[in-house]
């Protein structure tokens, strides 16, 4: 049976398989303390990750051990508006941009763990055949909300267009599993209610001897004037003021009412119609099963207390968020972080809602476009852990400066305030590792000759599902994919005393696959529990080798002037892998 779908130049081309790089510690570019744990799939936690890289790269570097373990996954690719900004280049064709985004996305979902969330953040130019995208990868079923956002307002030029003038941004919400998926429940300020005008005087008496008055009259009284002279002395928006003041800070005693409908109004009726016999006599239905239901002249006492949300560790009046967010101000962040990223930049407060609806301690955030590290930094902030992926000089002058601060708590910009950020943690920073096969002169794929030993065995172990783990005492155990199946990686001959020893070693029941580059012709189908592959051969066709730049046409970066190119050099001569 045909799919409905979206397609475009390029969709169905088989491409190779993306290379599993390793990843490259650098010690000299990471900072703090860095908390390490374990993950939700039992494998190890290194810290927060702030990776310098080609993105498509870099997720397929962390696919092996990050595989569902990430919880909430916000990025904010190029638009592909045709506008070049100073630090991307987001004029992309159309279907290179959803050929490239296509890819990303299959990796992102396999990141995902099972009740993670996606936020995409776009503007229309693709908004549209990127939700159509999702659809096919998530599953339309998986598909959570559309969010519209206000990013700026219509004026001087800008708004002379023939077009309708556009303010919208939309960000695409996608659950891996929607039926696993709970989004917290997340509210906003909201102004005083008008209607909340009665103040209950007794309420420590039984209900049916309560009185009450209206907030203003108590104001009045407070402030030994008549309501009429209060109203005088305080006109317009400082009266207003004055009772949603009064309003709050007396939330249990404030009130309105409301008319009853349906089944409740049907249940209650009889209660109700005596309330409008009896006026300004509170009421409770016989056998009331709902605690609280107070009726008055007909009608529900609703408690302004009820309205009250904790907001940022502050009582205030809040409603549930929508999916229409015009709250967020996009005017004023240049500053946010110390960075400058002229149009580029997001809000920490948007980040911070988004964390809000889908994670909560001490899970995993990702961002594979991190741009000016705004994502990066408002995680730390909310004391998530995080991974954030750059391809850019920005990772150096941007992100590592902010993030360092934000360490040190020198950064009281964003969202520090609200969440009592005081500083502390740390994040680890890698490099990408060259391609482990590389051309030489004659076109053909050879072992590259940056790789050391240690590194070929960790990247051998990548590429066959292995875990990189060398054993202390027996060498040729250096990684396992079970308790009893090892691999061993070697560039030197294999002899069939060297395989006749290692056969030995081995245990009833353990299994040994040997890659190398040579062996001699007796080692062959030696013994039935060892499997021997030669290097290149055995990678060859597995995926496209020496390529380094899978980018969304990310260019004109920041430059860096030659002492800061000094100590990137230096750092990256002290580089271990991971």
């Amino acid at each position: 049976m045909n799919k409905l779908e979206l397609t475009w130049i390029g969709k169905d081309d088989e491409p190779l398989a993306v290379e599993p790089r390793l990843l490259l510690y650098d010690p000299e570019c990471s900072y703090g303390e860095v908390e390490t744990g374990t993950l939700p799939n039992g494998k190890p936690w290194p810290g927060n990750m702030l990776i310098h890289g080609d993105t498509l790269l870099a997720l397929k570097a962390i696919e092996q051990n990050f595989a569902n373990s990430i919880k909430c996954v916000f990025i904010d690719p190029p638009f592909n508006t045709g506008n070049a900004f100073e630090h991307y280049d987001d004029g992309l064709e159309h279907s290179i941009w959803l050929n490239l985004m296509w890819l990303r996305f299959h990796s992102l979902y396999n990141l995902l763990a099972e009740n993670g969330v996606l936020f995409v953040h776009l503007d229309d130019t693709e908004f549209a055949y990127c939700k159509v995208v999702l659809d096919e990868i998530f599953g339309r079923a998986n598909y959570l909300n559309t969010i519209t956002m206000t990013t700026n307002e219509p004026s001087g030029f800008k708004a002379t267009s023939a077009t309708i003038f556009s303010t919208a941004n939309y960000i695409l919400c996608y659950a891996k599993n929607k039926s696993k998926c709970n989004l917290a429940k997340v509210y906003i300020e909201k102004g005083y209610d008008k209607a909340y005008s009665k103040v209950l005087l007794n309420p420590t008496e039984h209900y049916s001897q309560w009185q009450f008055s209206s907030i203003a009259d108590e104001i009045a009284k407070a402030k030994g004037i008549s309501n009429s002279e209060l109203k005088k002395k305080y006109s317009g928006d400082a009266l207003e003021r004055l009772i949603e003041e009064y309003a709050v800070k007396n939330a249990d005693r404030v009130f309105r009412t409301a008319a009853i409908g349906g089944g409740a109004k049907i249940k209650r009726q009889e209660t109700i119609n005596l309330s409008k016999e009896q006026r300004n006599k509170v009421f409770v239905h016989p056998n009331e099963d709902v605690e609280g239901f107070y009726i008055l002249n007909g009608e529900q006492i609703i408690f302004y207390s009820n309205r009250l949300k904790d907001i940022d560790g502050v009582l205030v009046p809040g409603q549930i968020i929508t999916d229409v967010w015009t709250d967020i101000s996009w005017t004023g962040i240049a500053n946010e972080g110390l960075v400058e990223f002229k149009n580029g930049k997001k809000p920490e407060r948007l980040i911070k809602r988004c964390l809000e609806l889908a994670s909560k301690k001490d899970d995993i955030i990702l961002d594979s476009f991190l741009g000016s590290g705004t994502t990066a930094a408002v995680a730390h902030k909310m004391r998530r852990r995080w991974i954030g992926i750059e391809m850019g000089n920005q990772i150096f002058t941007h992100d590592i400066p902010r993030l360092k601060r934000i360490v040190d708590d020198n950064d009281s910009t964003g969202i520090s305030k609200s969440v009592n950020w005081q500083g502390g943690g740390g994040f680890n920073f890698y490099e990408l590792a060259p391609s482990l096969l590389n051309h030489d002169k004659h076109g053909t794929l050879v072992i590259n000759k940056e790789y050391n030993a240690d590194m070929l065995a960790a990247a051998m172990a990548k590429h066959q599902g292995f875990t990189y783990s060398p054993d202390q005492e027996l060498y040729w155990k250096q990684e396992r994919s079970s308790e009893h199946d090892f691999i061993f990686t070697t560039t030197q001959l294999l002899t069939s005393e060297a395989l006749d020893t290692i056969h030995e070693q081995m245990g009833e029941n353990e299994s040994l696959l040997i890659c190398c580059t040579k062996f001699q012709p007796e080692c062959r189908n030696r013994f039935s529990n060892i499997t021997i592959k030669k290097i290149p051969k055995v990678l060859l066709d597995t995926c496209e080798f020496d390529r380094d730049d899978y980018s969304l046409n990310i260019v004109s970066v920041p430059d860096i002037v030659d002492e800061e190119w000094e100590d990137i050099d230096n750092a990256i001569e002290s580089k271990t892998f991971r």
